[in-house]
């Protein structure tokens, strides 16, 4: 085979040939539009902070390969290959490439259009090891390509030097995305366990084995498979689901005994739901570690943990009167082991009506394409999956929900004209807070109060709300510095020196607190304003990314702040320090896409941690390869748990 088949450089007349015959019916699967070895002339590609060249010292196969050197130090740099002209926005398309890292770096291979207002990314693959070559894939599904997108690249980026090899492109016929088959099977799944189905009464228990459940191997099939005895293998992707009716609303506990795979890379064993509220997320743990080239974002290193216990503990929840699913999964890029049984007994704790029940999201991302992080940010696909998550939390009878910042990607007045859409949609009161992805243009704040009005009450971005027994406060604090220290009202990457809160807001922090003593209060800022530090539950070394040492000074000094809710880190982690509860939730755009939900009675606040309930959005938001599942679950208490609604000593 011809391994330099660059068609591109063939000129405008394969282009006009391939649209015709597409027009004529002819859908040219598996036509290449890209197929470079690099063997021959190099394209003339678009280049952005970085110098590149065939090189003879390295090849995935053949003789050579693109290196791509960056420019600017640490910061990324790439070739394009410019796509204009070859790509049918009526196609799927797959790309790859093999990747080989001179150092721990993570490479990306993206394809990236201008939509007439700026450039975003459509998909992306990312991940990489110094040494050895790493393949690179991704997709771009038809329903994804807009009418609008013009100026289309495959990016080929990297923050170190990196061998690019046997870059394809190809329009291609793919099936399904897990987010649009998973509700099928899920019905599937649920009609089966229902056959199934036992009660569980006040005080009782159940012990369940496999062949009292339904399983399905895999989220990308929409088939069961029998269960021969009484224990069985949970696959990557698989799911076990019981039914269970109560018989009145109770709290719950319980264990369950999952023999643990032979892959012991540290990260989740797997998951453990009730509907959609995380009940256990058992890890593998291994001496404290971080990502490979980006501690934060780089992939997993290479190293195994202990072996873990065949028994897990459950949290206690509390289920309400009715038929629940619960479900052992698989964590996606491992087997989850053999599942034995799940034991589910009812706990002693009375039962008492809430006053009010709140949701809690964080870093919602709406936006265009997806991006990859420490996972994917799946900002195209948000809006639908929020709309469906709030109008659930409306049906439950929930008061209203909170969003801790970051509800936008880029903060263009589209995206808060969409954000308006879903909570109009919903039904459900929202409340908004400005996170740095929130206010990167002059005019974000003010289309954000223009558009979501009802998202800032009094028409501020900072506000107080009464929700009694609780005060909740909300800071803006995502104000963009210059270098010379002063605010800019909108980010600069010239002339950036940060961001913060400007000295009005601290003191009209300072006056709200002190004007009420007594009430207990909530914060709710972006930012995280405690991190623990130090080696999660399955060896993470958690960084600090705390912030607004002041504040938190103002908050300590207050006797009625009883908990601040923050986001940003995208990573789930609660500290209790000084009797405030600093409950960090992880991101909803991103894995492990999760939310809380907090019942709240005179004396106390109870929460739980919840996911996405279409389990396709979760599977399509973890990268594989990376194998980064810390997030989910980075201490003991940080699933579910209780806040005293008093003042602390």
């Amino acid at each position: 085979m011809d391994r330099r088949r660059f068609v591109w450089l063939t000129g405008s007349a394969f282009a006009a040939s391939l649209l015709a015959d597409l027009a004529a019916g002819d859908e040219r699967d598996n036509e290449f539009v890209i197929e470079e070895g690099f063997e021959g002339e190099i394209p003339d590609f678009h280049t952005y902070r970085a110098k590149y060249a065939a090189d003879a010292a390295k090849a995935h196969t053949g003789k050579r390969s693109l290196r791509i050197i960056p420019t600017e130090g640490k910061s990324p740099g790439g070739a394009y290959f410019k796509l204009d002209g070859l790509i049918d926005l009526s196609s799927d398309y797959e790309f790859s490439a093999w990747v080989y890292m001179s150092e721990d770096e993570t490479a990306r291979l993206y394809i990236s259009a201008r939509d007439g207002k700026r450039r975003y990314v459509k998909a992306e693959a990312a991940g990489g090891k110094a040494g050895k070559w790493v393949k690179l894939t991704g997709c771009v599904r038809r329903k994804d390509w807009k009418d609008t997108d013009r100026d289309i690249m495959l990016a080929m980026v990297t923050v170190g030097q990196c061998w690019f090899d046997d870059v394809t492109l190809q329009a291609t016929t793919l099936p399904p995305p897990p987010i649009e088959t998973y509700p099928e099977l899920q019905a599937t799944l649920y009609a089966e366990a229902a056959r199934r189905a036992t009660t569980l009464t006040p005080r009782g228990q159940l012990t369940l084995d496999a062949g009292k459940g339904a399983f399905a191997p895999d989220i990308q099939s929409l088939r069961l498979a029998a269960v021969a005895g009484h224990q069985v293998p949970i696959p990557a992707d698989g799911f076990l689901t019981f039914a269970i009716d109560a018989s009145e609303a109770m709290y719950v506990t319980g264990t369950v005994s999952l023999l643990p795979d032979k892959d012991l890379r540290p990260g989740l064993r797997a998951y453990v739901l009730c509907d959609s509220t995380l009940v256990a997320a058992p890890m593998v743990a291994a001496d404290p570690w971080q990502g490979v080239g980006n501690p934060l974002t780089g992939p997993a290193p290479d190293c195994n943990g202990t072996r873990p216990p065949r028994r897990v503990e459950l949290v206690q929840w509390l289920i309400a009167e009715g038929r629940h699913y619960l479900t052992v999964a698989g964590p996606h890029f491992r087997p989850g082991g053999v599942f034995e049984r799940l034991e589910i007994r009812a706990t002693d704790k009375p039962v008492d009506k809430p006053l009010y029940q709140f949701a809690l999201l964080a870093d919602t991302h709406i936006g265009s394409g997806r991006s990859t992080w420490m996972n994917v940010k799946m900002s195209d696909a948000v809006p639908d999956e929020l709309t469906a998550t709030l109008k659930s939390l409306r049906d439950e009878e929930t008061a209203f929900a909170v969003i801790a910042g970051d509800m936008t990607d880029g903060a263009t007045r589209d995206q808060f004209q969409t954000l308006a859409d879903v909570l109009k949609a919903s039904g459900l009161p929202v409340y908004g807070c400005i996170g740095n992805h929130d206010a990167y243009h002059a005019a974000s704040r003010s289309d954000a109060l223009e558009l979501c009005s009802a998202l800032f009450p009094g028409a501020k971005t900072d506000y107080y709300l009464g929700k009694p027994p609780i005060r909740f406060v909300t800071l803006d604090g995502s104000h963009y510095r210059a270098k010379d220290g002063s605010f800019l009202g909108y980010y600069d990457p010239k002339n950036s020196g940060g961001i913060g809160l400007k000295p009005e807001e601290i003191a009209w922090l300072r006056e709200t607190l002190a004007a009420d003593t007594t009430t207990p209060t909530m914060v709710v800022w972006h930012y995280p304003l405690y991190n623990r530090v130090g080696p999660s539950s399955c060896g993470y070394k958690i960084p600090s990314w705390a912030r607004g040492q002041e504040v938190l000074k103002l908050l300590r000094a207050a006797p009625n702040v009883i908990a601040t809710l923050t986001g940003h880190t995208h990573w789930n982690e609660v500290n209790d320090v000084e009797g405030i509860a600093h409950i960090q939730n992880a991101a909803y755009c991103e894995w492990p896409n999760s939310y809380r939900v907090f019942r709240v009675y005179p004396d106390r606040m109870e929460w739980e941690t919840r996911q996405v309930a279409n389990r396709g959005f979760v599977r399509e938001s973890f990268v594989v390869p990376k194998a980064l599942s810390w997030m989910i679950s980075t201490g003991a208490g940080d699933l579910a748990g209780e806040v005293p609604l008093s003042l602390r000593g």
